[in-house]
């Protein structure tokens, strides 16, 4: 099979309106030997951060010793992007290879199960026989949606992680906090761990009740382990950064951290990261404060506040709901320097576009609305009439790449550009700049 031909039969798993259900992933892994018993594994869910935790979980386990599989998703572009081992993406080659190989195996199990996999979890499977065959000791597993239901949920966790509970997926979840959150702890395994960084007494009594009914520990933000301090740190020409320093679990200290990414919510997922790997590594005397910093100071995580090019400014973040949108603000406002922040954004369909477009609106000078190549991308027009409601200064143009030169034009060379809204509105932006650096050297090379 070649890679093209395993994108293609990928691309034909989308499925839509399929039952919450756990027996088709099983049904495959049973058939492939259940992969996903042959490692460890972290899981991580909640509203925002998911990916971003995942990431510098998987770098400090690394750092400590580990062979260690990621599982993170959406991708930015390309689907290998969702499967990594060390740090390395499944090569070309290993991601036809394993596809290939169980083709076979997904057919059984749909004829089993009555109904198609999903595009999800197929991915899944290709990520449990990844990791077996590259014989990792622990794998990071960010779940897709959700948690009880998720293709994830079949690996019993020693760890699992809620970062924190919002409204998103309000028609697959609930269209409440507390409904979204027993779909999430759903992740809770008997005897595990749970990690989070919730805050709402209500969310957190109903995950100590889950704990309470598998006999699994708690450990909270703010009450077990917590942030000392957050100083943001910024060398015009460098990357924006920020010192941070954590108070683990029985008072261990994580001092002076530099990490390369802003907003005292990555802060709070570094945190985290930082706690689940010391449930994970204490029974095994690998907790080395140093070690845990020399991964965090090297450890990114692309289309997070990305920073793209310069004079202007250009950044991207993968926002897609109103909690990340207000988070999102808060960095803008607070972490950079500008003269004209223009906001060039593109939303999905399942999406309170609305309340995003007010929060961007309140701290943008301009905003430029367009769409991405999502078949979910809501038309640019449409996200005029909310803008109109809102009163937030907008422009419309739907063709991405005449959207950012609309935006460099309004930004100035002493401005800030902001793309954001969804994952594949900076995977556009990332796709946008990648062209633009070829042409430019193109010409340079006539």
């Amino acid at each position: 099979m070649k890679y093209s031909e395993a994108v293609d039969y990928l691309d034909g798993k989308v499925v839509l309106g399929v039952k919450p259900s756990l027996d088709r992933i099983r049904a495959v892994c049973r058939l492939m030997g259940n992969p996903q018993d042959d490692f460890d594994a972290v899981q991580v869910t909640g509203t925002n951060g998911k990916t971003s935790l995942s990431c510098m979980a998987s770098a400090i386990l690394e750092e400590c010793g580990y062979k260690v599989g990621l599982f993170t998703s959406p991708h930015l572009e390309t689907v290998r992007e969702r499967i990594s081992v060390n740090g390395r993406h499944i090569s070309v080659g290993r991601f036809s290879e394993t596809l290939a190989v169980i083709v076979p195996l997904l057919e059984r199990a749909e004829e089993e199960a009555g109904e198609p996999l999903t595009y999800f979890e197929v991915v899944t499977a290709m990520a449990y026989e990844h990791f077996r065959s590259s014989d990792v000791d622990v794998a990071v597993l960010e779940v897709g949606m959700g948690g009880r239901w998720d293709a994830t949920n079949v690996v019993d966790c020693d760890v699992a992680v809620i970062t924190n509970i919002g409204l998103d997926h309000v028609n697959e979840l609930g269209r409440t906090r507390e409904k979204i959150a027993s779909e999430k702890v759903g992740i809770v395994n008997e005897g595990a761990v749970l990690v989070t960084a919730e805050g709402s007494r209500g969310l957190l009594k109903l995950m100590a009740d889950r704990c309470e009914e598998v006999n699994a520990e708690m450990k909270v933000f703010g009450r077990d382990f917590r942030l000392e301090y957050t100083v943001p740190y910024h060398v015009p020409g460098e990357v924006p950064s920020q010192y941070i320093s954590v108070r683990g679990l029985e008072g261990r200290e994580f001092k002076d951290i530099k990490l390369p990414v802003i907003g005292k919510h990555q802060a709070v997922n570094a945190a985290c990261a930082i706690v689940a790997v010391q449930v994970y590594t204490d029974p095994r005397e690998r907790t080395d404060p140093d070690v845990f910093r020399r991964a965090l100071e090297t450890c990114t995580v692309p289309g997070r506040l990305e920073i793209l090019g310069e004079s202007p400014l250009v950044v991207v973040d993968g926002a897609h709901n109103v909690l990340g949108i207000d988070r999102l603000a808060l960095s803008l406002t607070g972490e950079f320097d500008y003269e004209r922040l223009v906001v060039v954004v593109s939303i999905l369909e399942d999406k309170d576009a609305k309340g995003m477009l007010k929060v961007l609106g309140a701290v943008a000078d301009e905003v430029v609305l367009t769409e991405n190549r999502s078949a979910r991308s809501i038309p640019a027009e449409r996200l005029a009439s909310f803008c109109r409601m809102e009163r937030v200064i907008h422009k419309v143009e739907p063709d991405f790449p005449a959207a950012m030169k609309l935006a460099y034009n309004i930004a100035g060379p002493d401005g800030m550009i902001c793309v954001t809204g969804s994952l594949y509105t900076v995977s556009e932006a990332r796709i946008y700049f990648r062209r633009q650096k070829a042409s430019r050297e193109m010409r340079q090379d006539r």
